[in-house]
């Protein structure tokens, strides 16, 4: 009787066991998130200027020349980038007409431009997009912005052909200002990385229009142009940072996982396995499916809620120290930033989807890439200002800062050293030695970053077209 007595009792015990675990297992797949914090007007309120004021906002004037703008003319070879053409003398006699009043067509829209970048701040209050997913805001104004700036570098180009440097090279000025209104680093990285290239694009043109135009271009004209670029970068402490991303992943946090209130709560069961079985190849390897089987398992063994929360946290802090170093420095040290992301990321499904942007690696490159040449554009300004004023160049870049045509030698963050200058018959050669840390001796088709002479690439700001040679003198434009 005792052991039949037990074993009901064993049994009962057991069955209770399953119906808890039955109970669970139904909470588990039937539960859904719950959304409480708005996590986009948190945004909004980290990304607002401090001391804001709605008369430095340069929001309501770049709105006017959004509005304003007049699109490219399908007629013209750049509005589809075939042919590749990169100055207005390549165009046929009829496009360059249709060049001309295509950009006086956006006369308004420039005016409005060139006070929204004298603006010191440039906040817009973000809105969410009518759907059902996390942090889904709108950033309309990026494709315009970005459209504006190449018109802008178009009507500098044309000013150049006229022999009106000053206002073209203010043309660049402008457009490099309005990228450092999206660099900032309580912005979304979209915005910081938009930024960079709209900066990067005013360079490389900068440097084309001063090629193009360094045998007529008076030196006066050199230095006003650089002692106001040099004032812009005087107030430029801009440094990337993901603190924004936070409010993005967080927000994620709460739409797909479960809050029980203790911050135990796993990855939604929906999510889990809907995500796995979009973005999985079921019928792959067996490695493959045990990878897959384990994503699935992530809403019973993953991390918790309050686990993913400190490695978001992790994440964004081993970037911002990323951030701080040079390329040089990070290859140097025995810490590798990117690793320990990948890794973190690796642990976790929901650092792992799509729908997270946590890879700091394409803006930290393009940061240092941008910053390089910004020096190097203040070198090369020097250089041509001396050449105009004594007829021939330094010989070296000591030479300039000993007579104050610089303040200081520039130095590429691939090297720990100064960027490499060398006369070259009747011209000079500015380079460094890019991402693969050796010096190829300034060659074309090399890892080396050539500044000087620079090379004409298509003006999309971030196209990936070949780049191709151009040496064609300046003309008239037809009239």
């Amino acid at each position: 009787m005792k052991t039949l007595r037990k074993r009901k009792i064993v049994l009962v015990g057991t069955l209770v066991l399953i119906a808890i675990g039955l109970f669970k297992f139904i909470l588990i797949i039937t539960a859904s998130p719950k959304i409480t914090v708005d996590y986009v007007a948190e945004y909004n309120k980290f990304a607002r200027p401090q001391n804001y004021d709605p008369n430095d906002n340069a929001a309501p004037y770049y709105q006017k020349a959004f509005d304003a703008y007049v699109d490219i003319p399908d007629e013209l070879p750049i509005a589809q980038w075939k042919p590749y053409t990169g100055w207005p003398t390549d165009f046929n006699s009829s496009e360059q007409v249709l060049l001309e009043q295509w950009l006086t067509s956006n006369s308004q829209a420039f005016e409005f431009f060139k006070i929204a970048v004298n603006k010191p701040s440039y906040w817009l209050e973000r809105q969410v997009r009518d759907t059902n997913l996390p942090f889904d805001i709108m950033l309309p104004e990026l494709a315009t912005l970005r459209e504006l700036t190449r018109a802008l570098i178009w009507d500098a180009k044309v000013k150049v052909i006229k022999e009106q440097f000053q206002p073209a090279l203010e043309n660049v000025l402008d457009c490099y200002k309005a990228g450092s209104h999206k660099c900032r680093s309580n912005l979304l990285l979209t915005d910081q990385h938009n930024g960079l290239e709209i900066k990067q694009a005013a360079i490389k043109s900068t440097l084309i229009i001063l090629d193009k135009s360094k045998s007529t271009i008076a030196s006066k004209v050199l230095k006003s142009f650089q002692d106001a670029f040099m004032s812009e970068l005087a107030e430029d402490n801009y440094v990337p940072s993901m603190q924004a991303e936070k409010f993005f992943l967080y927000d994620g946090l709460q739409w797909m996982f479960l809050d029980n209130g203790k911050g135990t709560g796993r990855l939604s069961w929906r999510i889990c396995w809907g995500y796995v079985d979009t973005c999985s190849d079921l019928s792959s390897g067996w490695q493959t499916k045990w990878l897959n089987l384990k994503r699935r398992l992530s809403c019973f063994i993953g991390p918790t809620r309050n686990e993913t929360a400190e490695q978001i946290e992790q994440v964004i802090a081993i970037s911002d120290q990323m951030m701080t170093k040079t390329p040089w420095q990070v290859k140097n040290e025995s810490r590798n930033y990117l690793t320990e992301i990948k890794n973190i990321k690796n642990s976790n499904l929901f650092l792992d989807m799509g729908t997270t942007n946590i890879d700091p690696k394409g803006t930290f490159y393009l940061y240092y890439n941008t910053k390089v040449r910004t020096e190097a554009l203040v070198a090369v300004l020097a250089i041509l200002r001396f050449k105009a004023d004594t007829g021939r160049f330094p010989e070296t870049l000591n030479d300039l800062v000993s007579k104050d045509y610089l303040r200081a030698i520039p130095q590429d963050p691939y090297s720990n050293s100064s960027l490499i200058y060398k006369i070259s018959e009747d011209n000079f050669i500015l380079y460094g030695v890019g991402e693969n840390f050796k010096d190829d001796g300034g060659k074309q088709k090399t890892d080396d970053i050539v500044f000087w002479p620079p090379r004409e690439r298509p003006n999309n700001i971030d196209s990936n077209l070949p780049i191709q040679e151009t040496n064609q003198p300046s003309q008239k434009l037809s009239e």
